[in-house]
């Protein structure tokens, strides 16, 4: 099964093949805007590079969210395209499941930093067990943490302004190829949708019409 991965939801332009659980080709483009326009043409250079043509791949997995509100509808628009065009399922991946490095094995807490700025830090959270999500992400501060990890085997994902919370912890952060792999694991029956999982509004408001002078 050959699976190509994407991943928008942070600040890099991520794209990944996948053979029968193993990764073939991999690109990665930092950047911290922009990913309409430059998705297309890094997938297109995977390909090319891995000699690759659309018509082989079997699935698309998508790097869902939380993260980048604009970065996750691009990547979710640009999946579905070529699921509907391709006549392949798009395989919808959290962005917790979707941690490098996440053990496929256990009980694990999945935490990527949210709100960055204290006094009022947050991260991104899902409970995982055996390497899915058993309910939906979530937004939990720094004093919740220590609570949602009792229990679990470990920790893992965006630790590095984490205090010990007490239990094992795996840095790591989510990937293309991350989000390839997972999708290689699952049957066909068991395929997770391509949604958007955005846990909290969007920070942009739209913007205000202009006042003409008559509305003064």
């Amino acid at each position: 099964m050959l699976i190509l991965g994407i991943n928008t939801v942070a600040d890099a332009c991520e794209a990944a093949l996948v053979r029968d659980g193993v990764v073939i080709a991999d690109l990665s483009e930092p950047m911290n805007q922009g990913h309409d326009a430059r998705l297309a043409p890094v997938v297109e250079r995977l390909m090319a590079e891995a000699d690759i043509a659309f018509a082989d791949l079997n699935r698309v997995a998508i790097v869902v969210g939380p993260g980048s509100f604009t970065g996750v509808r691009v990547g979710v628009a640009f999946a579905r395209g070529l699921s509907l065009s391709l006549d392949i399922p798009a395989v919808g991946v959290t962005s917790l499941e979707a941690i490098d490095g996440l053990p496929h094995r256990g009980y694990v807490l999945g935490l990527l930093p949210a709100k960055r700025r204290p006094p009022h830090r947050t991260w991104w959270g899902q409970l995982i067990d055996a390497g899915r999500g058993g309910a939906e992400p979530f937004e939990a501060n720094e004093n919740e943490l220590s609570a949602l990890a009792a229990g679990t085997d470990a920790v893992c994902g965006g630790l590095a302004d984490l205090q010990n919370i007490g239990t094992r912890q795996i840095s790591g952060a989510p990937s293309a190829r991350a989000a390839a792999l997972f999708a290689s694991r699952l049957a066909d029956r068991d395929l997770p949708p391509p949604r958007p999982v955005y846990v909290r509004e969007p920070d942009a408001t739209p913007m205000r019409p202009p006042i003409r002078p008559a509305d003064r």
